[in-house]
């Protein structure tokens, strides 16, 4: 992937460690790599942050931080990803999850009864004891393949992106040479 698209994303690091409020972690956010745009720290940084967007606990971000200072990855990808999850994607993420969790542990959600029949908030709360299960499940689930798809898709990108550049590369230097023999052969006439 290019460098200088990440780098346009990504917050520089010394503006960052010389935020006041910061100062008890600054040494562990001053080391520079967790800042590195290399091909391990973008698809370590994505993974992680795609495994616990999907993991339902207060303090994603700082968890994804905080992992990526343990694991050292890209610091800022894994706090960006944690937002593939955020209010506007959670319900429907959810009823994914619990479909997931449903066919792989075969629980069944009873369909709401009642005056509307209509799915609401309540009504889900009240089937929590019954749904925990397979929404977990489902969550996980969700949590291991998002994580395993955004390292392997970053990876290859990665990859195709180099792969591209060096035939780039390689047909520029062959246009350059024949240019170089074509001047050649017109000095030698």
């Amino acid at each position: 992937m290019p460098r200088k698209f990440f780098r346009r994303l990504t917050p520089n690091r010394h503006r960052i460690v010389s935020q006041p409020f910061l100062k008890p972690v600054a040494q562990f956010l001053g080391d520079p790599n967790i800042w590195h745009l290399n091909r391990r720290s973008v698809s370590g940084g994505v993974a992680l942050g795609l495994f616990l967007a999907f993991i339902p606990l207060p303090g994603q971000m700082l968890m994804a931080a905080a992992g990526a200072i343990v694991m050292r990855v890209n610091i800022a990808l894994a706090v960006a990803m944690v937002w593939v999850t955020n209010p506007i994607t959670l319900p429907p993420l959810l009823w994914i999850a619990y479909q997931i969790g449903a066919l792989l542990t075969g629980a069944s959600l009873d369909p709401p009864t009642g005056e509307s029949g209509a799915m609401s908030i309540g009504y889900a709360m009240s089937q929590l004891p019954y749904i925990w299960l397979p929404l977990g499940t489902g969550l996980l689930t969700l949590s291991f393949i998002s994580s395993l798809l955004g390292f392997a898709v970053i990876r290859l990108l990665w990859r195709l992106h180099l792969t591209l550049h060096k035939r780039r590369r390689r047909a520029q230097r062959f246009l350059r040479l024949r240019q170089f023999q074509r001047d050649q052969n017109r000095h030698d006439d």
